[in-house]
């Protein structure tokens, strides 16, 4: 693990320094397009007064969103999975919208529901739960009917097959698209604010693009990665408490392969 991040810092002090000299001690780029690390600090430092509320507004909207999203997914892929009839109502619908961009439903959610808090949460809500729904009924549906069978003739009822066989078996399925979808919301967030928010991380970076500051952009996009990977990270946390009966955090697959 210590090997792992030494050598994650080398090649960040690489890229750091390569990007340094290109841009300070080069004219290749004008720093409209590509200002210097130095330059993306000082516009961090100029900036730091208005980030800690523009930052607790975008946590808001995103954890709000994809709690809700997760939820919402998750339930609507088992429906999809345990009733047909909910499956031939719900699934066509879905499949439907979910080609959809939710960046093109920006202009109908502000139509529909106004701008403010709300609606901004239920369009990261509505990314987030696309994912996980589709995700969530695939895991169901690539379940060994063998696993059911053998509970079932140990006596299991549809409830201790559930709890025993189905959740333990697509839960680690499901972190990858939890990982995914996770991402997605930071993104969709950045579009959320588009609806009127004049607090948060986006409406900053939609600020300093008025102004032409392409340092501060970049050093919010900096701060967008830090939550992200955060968030990641916590998931990974999570998914190794809950999940210990797994053994895929174990293995090295260059040491067995």
């Amino acid at each position: 693990m210590r090997k792992g991040f030494s050598k994650s810092l080398i090649v960040i002090g690489i890229v750091l320094l390569v990007w340094s000299i290109i841009t300070i001690g080069t004219n290749w780029v004008s720093p409209l397009f590509v200002p210097s690390p130095f330059d993306i600090a000082r516009a961090y430092w100029d900036m730091k007064g208005n980030l800690s509320p523009a930052i607790m507004m975008s946590l808001m909207i995103t954890l709000s969103g994809f709690g809700i999203g997760l939820i919402v997914g998750m339930g609507m892929g088992l429906l999809m999975a345990y009733s047909r009839g909910f499956l031939d109502s719900v699934g066509p619908l879905m499949e439907f919208t979910r080609p959809v961009p939710v960046f093109a439903l920006i202009l109908l959610f502000m139509l529909w529901f106004g701008i403010g808090f709300w609606p901004q949460i239920l369009l990261v809500a509505l990314g987030v739960s696309a994912i996980l729904g589709v995700e969530t009924y695939e895991a169901i549906r690539n379940l060994p009917l063998v696993y059911i069978r053998a509970a079932s003739n140990l006596g299991a009822n549809k409830k201790t097959i559930f709890r025993t066989v189905v959740i333990p078996y697509i839960f680690p399925h499901l972190i990858g698209a939890i990982r995914v979808a996770a991402a997605a919301s930071w993104g969709l967030d950045v579009a959320a604010e588009f609806m009127g928010v004049q607090v948060g991380l986006g409406y900053n970076m939609i600020v300093q693009q008025i102004y032409l500051n392409t340092a501060g952009i970049i050093a919010i996009v900096f701060i967008y990665s830090g939550l992200a990977i955060t968030l990641d990270q916590a998931i990974r946390r999570l998914e190794t408490r809950i999940t210990f009966w797994t053994e895929r955090s174990k293995i090295s697959f260059e040491k067995v392969c």
